[in-house]
C-alpha cells in the first residue's frame, strides 16, 4: 500500500494567501495531505522561519515535502527559487535566502536545483509578487507526485544561514530570543545547561530590562500566576515565560532581543 505523501507549509503570508497555495496543491496533487506548520511567522523574519522549520521538519516522515515561503525579495533576482532533495528522501522548496538551510542541515544535507518556471507553469509565466502560489506550490506538487528533482531545474548551491550563537562570560550565559510563540513565551538560543543543575533561581536580564531573580521551572504550572520563569521549551532551548501571561509583552522581547542568565546572586554581589 502506497503511503500518502505529505506537504508542509511554513509561511508569513497569512491564511488567505496560504489558501491559494493549497488550491494549487489540491488541483495538481489531490492525493497529497497538506499540513500547516505556521502562517503567522513574523513578516519577513527569515531566521525565525528557518528556526521553526529546522526543528519541526525532522519530526515528519522521510519523503515529506516542506515548503517555506518567507520571501522579502519575491520576484527579484537577489535569490533563486530552489528545491532540495535531502538525504532521507524529503524535499525542501522555497526561496534561497537561508530559510531552508537549517532544515536541510537537520535532515542530513542534500542537493539543490534552481527551479525553472517553464517546467512548472503553462507558458512559463508566474506572478512577480506571489511565487508561493505560482512556483513553489507547483514544484511541491510535482515532487509529491514523484517527479524527479533534476527535471525541475538546474543544479544550484544552497545558501547557508548563520544563526547567532550563545556565549559564556564567567558564570553568565548570554544569547538571544529566536522565536516568540502565540502565548508570548520567548524561546532563546540558550542551551539547558546554561542553568546550573539543580538551580532553583537565576538572575535574568532580558532585552533592556533586568528582570531580577526568576525561578527555574519544569512546567508552566510550577509558577504562580503572573510570575516569570525559565524552563526548557519544546524546541529544546531555554525560554522565558510568564505564568498565564506574555513574557514577550511584559519584557518587550522580540527575536533578536538579548537574554543573559547567571546563577542566583549571593548577598552583596553586583549584577554585570
Amino acid at each position: 500500500m502506497r503511503r500518502t505523501r505529505i506537504v508542509t507549509l511554513t509561511t508569513d503570508i497569512g491564511w488567505a494567501y496560504a489558501a491559494q497555495m493549497k488550491a494549487v496543491l489540491a488541483r495538481r496533487a489531490p492525493s497529497v495531505r497538506v499540513v500547516d506548520i505556521a502562517h503567522d511567522v513574523t513578516p519577513h523574519a527569515i531566521r525565525e522561519a528557518a528556526f521553526v522549520l529546522g526543528h519541526v521538519a525532522p519530526q515528519f516522515p522521510p519523503g515529506t515535502v516542506h515548503v517555506a515561503v518567507v520571501d522579502p525579495g519575491v520576484g527579484g533576482s537577489s535569490r533563486a527559487p530552489v528545491a532540495v532533495r535531502t538525504v532521507d528522501g524529503s524535499h525542501l522548496v522555497g526561496p534561497d535566502n537561508g530559510v531552508l538551510s537549517l532544515a536541510c542541515r537537520a535532515l542530513g544535507g542534500g542537493r539543490a536545483v534552481r527551479l525553472d518556471v517553464t517546467r512548472l507553469a503553462p507558458g512559463g509565466r508566474s506572478s512577480a509578487t506571489f511565487e508561493g502560489r505560482d512556483v513553489f506550490a507547483p514544484a511541491a506538487a510535482a515532487l509529491a507526485m514523484g517527479r524527479p528533482l533534476g527535471r525541475l531545474g538546474v543544479p544550484h548551491r544552497l545558501r547557508d544561514l548563520a544563526l547567532p550563537t550563545a556565549h559564556r562570560t564567567g558564570t553568565a550565559a548570554t544569547g538571544e530570543v529566536v522565536y516568540v510563540d502565540v502565548f508570548g513565551n520567548a524561546v532563546t538560543n540558550l542551551a539547558p545547561d546554561s542553568i546550573p543543575l539543580g538551580a532553583a533561581k537565576v538572575s535574568l536580564r532580558a532585552g533592556r530590562r533586568r528582570a531580577g531573580e526568576v525561578e527555574v521551572w519544569r512546567t508552566y504550572e510550577d509558577g504562580r500566576v503572573g510570575d516569570l520563569g525559565l524552563l526548557v521549551s519544546s524546541f529544546g532551548w531555554l525560554e522565558v515565560a510568564e505564568r498565564n501571561g506574555s513574557a514577550a509583552r511584559r519584557l518587550s522581547l522580540a527575536p533578536g532581543s538579548r537574554v543573559t542568565v547567571r546563577p542566583r546572586l549571593r548577598a552583596g554581589e553586583a549584577v554585570n
